[in-house]
């Protein structure tokens, strides 16, 4: 069990912080049931208050950022990788600054945060002022459990401060009692302060960040920071170092407002999440150059999300645009969201131009296709190919700026196979396709597999579904953010993007296209329905109801299509009573194509079928006719044609 501090203890705030940083003891610790809205866990070690705050979604392998002082001054770094599933720790041993003894307490601290929330290994560390003595020499005595370490005015020298600082006797004699100096002299001549210690870190490339105030005569720059910084380059590394001018006189230039905070919440998290296997997921081949240049360029820029049903749910979707928002504050975003459920990349890429490219250039698509894919071509796999690499070249060849995203998630049969030592086909396929025309890729579908693998979380309690729970979401978000920061931290300059001489498949769906419902010779029974709707009051799609379709019910019932093309395929409303039809092509050999579709008893979902995609270039003409038997699943023989696919 937890212990807990005296009810009527109380938090300092914010405003008393800045007035009087010293102040913070071990009695004027409070207890709260929440920290700025999240929940707080207090406790304590030897009697010094401890705590860690848990975010409302923890990120996989709970990753957490460790503050060694103030908590409650300037937290809104930590509001923020809360808000992305990152916990919050905390022990006050502040009034030690850093000695032996106080880092014998974070020792125990860190044990005890592992053992009992199971915590990551390699916490980020966060110091303000003093802070910075312990975060460093704790840093110093451990650097394999340092992932990183960003810094707000942190001391770095005692000499500095208290020594030099007016008005610091008391911090002075602490020093002297905490460390067991004999006198001031010692103090003096002491060489374990941080900018003593900083070969270890230097060695283990421990990442840094330190926000200074250049008016800042409490803990003066040139003493701490910027003279840390210089022995780092001697010893073959750096911090970034962020510069403000505005601290407030009151402080003595100490305190500012706080900058760069969405800056600094990437830099912890871009060095402390948790990677199973030790690599990343994504592939950044050509990057994202182009869309970047664009928004800092013109302030402005469209993203389009390309997918099905897990693109067009909310969760990832929104936690991209507001990644996207906060990076480029000073953009107008138009956002598509272009996600479909049930459709696979064999509808998408016939699709493209009504739902994308009609609105305008596209700076960035993020494209998803690898679960339906999966599911939707098992009977003809070579449509996987052909849809992705439709998609892809198609926005290439109507922009060569556009970046595109394919990203692929998880399912069981993916899991299935990658712990089999295969790829999923749909994956491969999928890669194959962004490797050929340069773009950046995300195998979501490997991570979660690795990390369920790693014992971080379970499929049915955690993700539970395709369709990821609030859990799962924030893995997936976590994991896209993580592959833009590479990419946008990326100093490439903006290139069109070469489109290759060939295609992958000469049959891919590149000019994927719809044709009209009223070009089709209606030769028997078809007829169009300018608002057609189910009347077995089964489940529709929105798209692929109350929408024109061409309908046919009975056998014999039959239409023909001319068209110019390699390819001629159908996007029907697929329900409980769909049918199968013969097609003949130019008066060629009959084929006979069943279009109930595993899903067909309980939906009407929108389905791809392709009739005939290996056509010789040139004109053709395609008869199409409802058989009379049918699946034995089936309840019919109707035909609901929503869309003519032509390529």
């Amino acid at each position: 069990m937890m212990k807990s501090l005296p009810s009527g203890t109380r938090l300092l705030n914010a405003v008393v912080l800045c007035a009087a940083l010293d102040a913070w003891t071990a009695e004027e610790a409070v207890i709260e049931s929440s920290w700025h809205g999240f929940d707080k866990q207090p406790f304590e070690i030897d009697g010094h208050p401890c705590f860690v705050v848990r975010p409302k979604i923890s990120a996989p392998g709970k990753p957490w950022v460790w503050r060694t002082s103030f908590p409650d001054y300037h937290p809104d770094v930590d509001l923020m990788l809360l808000r992305d599933g990152w916990h919050v720790g905390f022990i006050n041993v502040v009034a030690m600054l850093g000695c032996d003894v106080s880092l014998d307490l974070m020792d125990r601290f860190y044990d005890r945060v592992r053992a009992d929330w199971g915590l990551a290994t390699t916490p980020a560390l966060e110091a303000v002022s003093r802070g910075g003595l312990h975060a460093y020499r704790y840093a110093a005595r451990h650097p394999e459990r340092i992932a990183c370490i960003y810094a707000d005015v942190p001391v770095m020298d005692l000499k500095s401060w208290p020594l030099k600082w007016r008005g610091s006797t008391p911090q002075v004699r602490d020093a002297i009692r905490h460390y067991a100096f004999a006198d001031e002299a010692e103090l003096v001549a002491f060489d374990g302060d941080p900018i003593d210690l900083l070969k270890p870190i230097a060695d283990a490339k421990i990442p840094l960040r330190h926000i200074i105030s250049t008016s800042d005569e409490v803990v003066p720059p040139q003493a701490n920071t910027l003279e840390a910084k210089r022995r780092l380059v001697e010893l073959g590394h750096d911090m970034d170092v962020v510069t403000v001018t505005t601290g407030t006189a009151k402080s003595n230039g100490h305190h500012f407002p706080i900058t760069g905070v969405f800056e600094s919440a990437r830099f912890i998290m871009r060095h402390s999440h948790v990677l199973p296997a030790g690599r990343e997921y994504f592939t950044l081949r050509n990057g994202l150059a182009n869309c970047r240049a664009r928004f800092e360029r013109d302030k402005a820029g469209r993203v389009a999300f390309l997918g099905g049903s897990i693109t067009y749910n909310g969760g990832w979707r929104d936690e991209l645009m507001r990644y996207l928002r906060e990076r480029f504050p000073q953009v107008e975003f138009d956002f598509i969201a272009a996600g479909i459920p049930s459709v696979g990349s064999n509808g998408h890429a016939f699709r493209l131009q009504r739902d994308i490219l009609a609105q305008g250039p596209v700076d960035l698509v993020f494209f998803e296709a690898a679960v339906n894919d999966t599911a939707n071509c098992a009977h003809r796999p070579i449509e996987r190919l052909r849809g992705a690499e439709g998609v892809v070249r198609h926005l290439r060849e109507v922009n060569p700026m556009c970046d595109i995203v394919p990203m692929h998630f998880v399912m069981p049969p993916h899991m299935d196979a990658f712990n089999k030592g295969t790829i999923p086909d749909a994956v491969a396929k999928h890669e194959r396709v962004a490797e050929h025309y340069g773009c950046p890729s995300l195998d979501l579908s490997r991570e979660v597999t690795d990390r369920i693998n790693a014992g971080e979380f379970t499929w049915k309690d955690d993700f539970r579904n395709l369709h990821p729970s609030p859990y799962g979401q924030r893995v997936y978000a976590n994991s896209m953010t993580r592959m833009l920061d590479a990419a946008f931290d990326d100093t490439g300059q903006p290139t069109p993007h070469a489109v290759p001489e060939s295609l992958i498949d000469p049959l891919s769906y590149v000019r994927g296209r719809f044709g009209k419902l009223e070009d089709a010779d209606l030769v028997s029974g078809f007829e169009v329905n300018p608002k057609w709707r189910p009347t077995d009051r089964k489940g529709t799609r929105a798209g692929f109801v109350n929408v024109p379709a061409m309908v046919g019910e009975y056998p014999g019932d039959s239409f023909e299509y001319a068209f110019t093309g390699t390819g001629f395929g159908l996007f029907l409303a697929a329900g409980p009573d769909t049918g199968v039809v013969d097609v003949t092509v130019d008066d060629g050999e009959t084929r006979t194509v069943d279009t109930f579709s595993p899903w067909s008893a309980g939906l009407h979902l929108p389905w791809v079928v392709m009739l005939a995609d290996e056509l010789a270039p040139g004109s053709h003409r395609i008869r199409v006719r409802i058989r009379e038997d049918r699946n034995p699943r089936s309840k019919g023989t109707a035909i609901r044609i929503i869309h003519v696919l032509l390529n």
